[in-house]
């Protein structure tokens, strides 16, 4: 017979993003256009005081064909830097999350490589757990 809480995050987040008694899903997203040869940080997020944050995923498409940037970061240190042309997608669920305590902050930079504007459309996902 199993022990402990039955909602504990850690638990679930590996096999089945669902939220459970002290968890939420968490969703954010944002467009923006970039001039040519310029980077801009998109979708900042604190993580408030008594929650913990688990990034399960990040979703960005950009109308230049050229080769792009993006960067997630976790305060003033990066992460993930990867080049993508269009699309980038990274899904981080399955082999497990991103976490931030309280106080950490969150935010996606993305750099149009190109020289003419650029439309991105950035969305991240992840969990939000009330420490109890």
């Amino acid at each position: 017979m199993a022990r402990g809480r039955r909602d504990y995050t850690w638990g679930v987040l590996q096999d089945a993003i669902l939220p459970g008694r002290y968890s939420v899903n968490w969703f954010k997203g944002a467009v923006s256009v970039l001039e040519g040869d310029s980077t801009e940080s998109l979708i900042p997020y604190t993580v408030p005081a008594g929650y913990k944050f688990f990034l399960t995923g990040v979703f960005v498409t950009c109308s230049s064909p050229q080769i792009n940037q993006i960067a997630i970061w976790k305060d003033a240190a990066a992460v993930i830097v990867s080049y993508f042309t269009l699309n980038y997608h990274a899904d981080f669920a399955s082999l497990g999350s991103y976490n931030y305590a309280a106080g950490e902050s969150f935010k996606v930079a993305v750099a149009n490589f190109d020289t003419v504007d650029a439309t991105f459309w950035v969305e991240a996902f992840g969990v939000l757990e009330l420490l109890v």
